[in-house]
Order: C-alpha cells, then sequence, then structure tokens
C-alpha cells in the first residue's frame, strides 16, 4: 500500500546520560566468548526508552497481528504500539489496511478489541469513517464546515503495512527496507508450516508485567534457562537439542534457533505431546523440534507440529509491557468438534511455562534495577542473546549517528 501517512516522532536530545549508555555498548556486541550483556540502563531507563522508539519502533517493521485474526470485509482488531492506538481491519476491497484508531475531532478512541462493522462511528460526538478512513458523518459541524471541507484534514490517516507469514506489520517512518528482504533464512525454515494460510485463534492480553520489552524477548529465545527454569516440563525439548545459526547483518530480521525433541511430534502440553492433528507438509526433522524466532523487536513465534504459538511485545514503558498472545492452526484443525475443549488443554499446558517465565522475568528486571546488577558473561547456550545486542546496538548507533549529524 503506496498511500500511507508518515508522521515521526520529534528527536530526542543526546544527554549526558544517554552517550554514558551508549559508550558502553560495544562490549555487548563481541563473539559469544568475550560479550557481556548489555548496561542495566538499557532496561530500566525511560529516557533510554525514549531514544529506543525513535531508535528501534519508528524506523523498523512492529508486528501488530495476523491476518487470521480478520478474514472478512470489516473484521478488525485494535491494538496500541507505544502511545499510538491503531485499527487493523480488512477494508471494502478485502485488502489489508492499518489506519489510526484516534477520532480526528476531539481525540476519542474507535473500535472495540475486536469486531465486524462497516462505519466507526465515535461515541464521544458521533463522527463516523468508512472502512478506508474516509469521514462519512460530522454531526452540528455544518454550521462551520461542511463534510468535504473536513474531509480534507479529518480522515482516518492510514500507515505504511506489509505482511510475512500472514503476519501484519507496520514502519511509522516509511523508510524501512522491504520487511520480506531481512526475513529470508527464516522464511524457508518455516515455509512447510504455511503460517499465512492457517486461520488465527482470538488473542489474549496479559498487563502490567513489570519488566523490559527486550528481556522478554531475551528470555525467550534462550534455550539455557529451560534447564534451570522449565526443568521437568521442558525435558521433553532439552537444551542439549537447541541449535544455533551464524549472524549474518544483510539478513538480520530475526533471531531464532530450533530445539530437538527427544521423540516425534512433542508439544508444550501436560502429556508433552501435540495435541491437534500434525501439519501435513512437514518433514520429519520438523515434526521432532519446536523452532523459536523473535522477530525484531516485538514478534515471538514457536512453531511446532501441529501449530504455532505467539505473542506480541507491547511496552507500556521501559520497566513494563503489555502481552499479547495467539495461536495459529490449519483450517481443517479450527473446524474440529472438539477444538475448544482441546484447545483449552493446549492453553493450560502452555500456561506453567508462562507462570515460571514470568517469576523469573521478575526477578531479573527487580536485579537490573539494582546498582549492583553486572554485566554477566554469556553461557554457550546463551548464543542468540549477542545477536540480539547487535541487531539493537546497530540501530542505536545509527539513530545517534542521525542525532549528531543533525546538530554538527
Amino acid at each position: 500500500m503506496s498511500d500511507y501517512t508518515v508522521k515521526t516522532l520529534p528527536d530526542v536530545e543526546l544527554t549526558d546520560h544517554l552517550r554514558s549508555i551508549l559508550d558502553r555498548l560495544d562490549a555487548s556486541t563481541a563473539d559469544i566468548e568475550t560479550c557481556v550483556t548489555l548496561p542495566r540502563e538499557v532496561y530500566t531507563s525511560e529516557a533510554w526508552f525514549e531514544f529506543e522508539k525513535r531508535a528501534v519502533w519508528d524506523p523498523e517493521w512492529v508486528c501488530l497481528g495476523h491476518i487470521g485474526q480478520i478474514p472478512e470485509v470489516g473484521d478488525y482488531f485494535s491494538i496500541t504500539i507505544n502511545d499510538d492506538p491503531l485499527l487493523v481491519l480488512r477494508d471494502e476491497t478485502g485488502e489489508v489496511r492499518v489506519m489510526t484508531a484516534v477520532c480526528q475531532h476531539r481525540g476519542h478512541i474507535l473500535g472495540e478489541h475486536a469486531g465486524n462493522t462497516k462505519i466507526f462511528t465515535c461515541p464521544h460526538h458521533g463522527w463516523s469513517y468508512d472502512l478506508s478512513g474516509t469521514l462519512i458523518g460530522a454531526p452540528q459541524m455544518q454550521a462551520h464546515a461542511s463534510l468535504e471541507e473536513l474531509r480534507q484534514t479529518s480522515c482516518l490517516p492510514t500507515l505504511r503495512s506489509d505482511i510475512w507469514n500472514g503476519f501484519v506489520f507496520i514502519n511509522m517512518d516509511g523508510k524501512a527496507p522491504p520487511l520480506n528482504s531481512r526475513l529470508e533464512r527464516l522464511t524457508e525454515e518455516i515455509a512447510n508450516h504455511h503460517l499465512g494460510d492457517m486461520g488465527a485463534t482470538p488473542t489474549c492480553d496479559f498487563s502490567g508485567y513489570p519488566w523490559n520489552w527486550k528481556s522478554m524477548q531475551e528470555n525467550a529465545v534462550e534455550p539455557h534457562h529451560t534447564w534451570f527454569v522449565h526443568k521437568g516440563p521442558h525435558d521433553f525439548a532439552p537444551s542439549r537439542l537447541a541449535t544455533f545459526v551464524e549472524w549474518d547483518e544483510d539478513d538480520d530480521g530475526a533471531v531464532y534457533h530450533p530445539t530437538g525433541f527427544l521423540y516425534r511430534d512433542g508439544g508444550f502440553t501436560a502429556g508433552f505431546q501435540s495435541l491437534f492433528p500434525i501439519i501435513e507438509t512437514l518433514t520429519d526433522n520438523e515434526r521432532q523440534r519446536v523452532m523459536f524466532a523473535s522477530i525484531m523487536p516485538n514478534l515471538f513465534i514457536g512453531t511446532v507440529p501441529d501449530g504455532c504459538l505467539y505473542y506480541m511485545i507491547l511496552p507500556d514503558g521501559a520497566n513494563s509491557l503489555t502481552l499479547r498472545v495467539g495461536y495459529l492452526f490449519p483450517h481443517s484443525t479450527l473446524a474440529l468438534d472438539n477444538f475448544d475443549v482441546t484447545f483449552k488443554a493446549v492453553v493450560d499446558g502452555i500456561v506453567i511455562y508462562n507462570d515460571q517465565d514470568t517469576e523469573a522475568n521478575t526477578a531479573v528486571h527487580k536485579g537490573l534495577r539494582s546498582r549492583f546488577a553486572n554485566r554477566g558473561r554469556y553461557a554457550p547456550l546463551e548464543g542468540t542473546l549477542p545477536q540480539i545486542n547487535r541487531w539493537l546496538v546497530k540501530r542505536y548507533k545509527a539513530y545517534a549517528a542521525q542525532l549528531d549529524a543533525g546538530s554538527s
């Protein structure tokens, strides 16, 4: 979609606090043998998070959800990225569109969590918009301006969007390279899952998690913690069966690794087995592994033999986030008579791991807020974490250089 609005955030000032963090980043991009963790302020400083919004969230592709959530014309869901409420919908032409959810009259939010509609009507003063964002109603405004005049300034802005494997992304500054060009290797790795053809379950939001958004990606995509945090439930997919891929600066959209199962068709359920029909196009190797992938900055997926778990990380600041969780399955699976009963068992299994991770992530962030937090070394099974660091530091430095160039 080429007809989109670009509205970037105003630049921040490179204060002494921000420069002190930038000056200490290189030690976190070394090879894993000598690499150390990022400075603690990267996780805890609200000023740094404001820097990140401009260095990472505006110029990168950010995930909003999956097209399986909006299969029909008029289907939509809402999501907030940082301070921007958005609508993701299927418009009258059947195309996926992302628009602001902010009424252009007085700023009231449009839309519910999800639904189907032909018109978004603001409950505050009745302004209404069609599925293209065009203003079609502005009650009692005719004394001051015609509807045609108001349309010149008051239609809902559409944002630059793209789709990868069915996942909908936006790019706020309009300058990011094409989305798929940064995800070629992962696309090939998970091609047999056909995620773009899958249907989606309704998502669920978990708000107020007290840790930084980067910690969520780090915990999710490193297998080192599974032996300690998930000992027992995770033993069918032991960390010794995790493998890593070399970092590629030209294809850096995802940090990922597969972990093997001790047997075919394992699953993160109470019985450690996939509960739904296995995806027919998978190879024997793909039936005996999970692929964990962090699509930076905010999407995480785990592909298993019968489907895919995914979540999106929605920061509420440096020290808090909301997690939106969903599942993808073949349409034939979603149509099963016993789907709801079996799906509850799948969710109950994932909750076990989520509860353990919640306790660990909360404790880590509490520790990072201490003056005694150390920049620790990485173990071999944390090989994905220096890769996340490289992805981040590359973007941090690029924005800092842009600020310096603008002030010279």
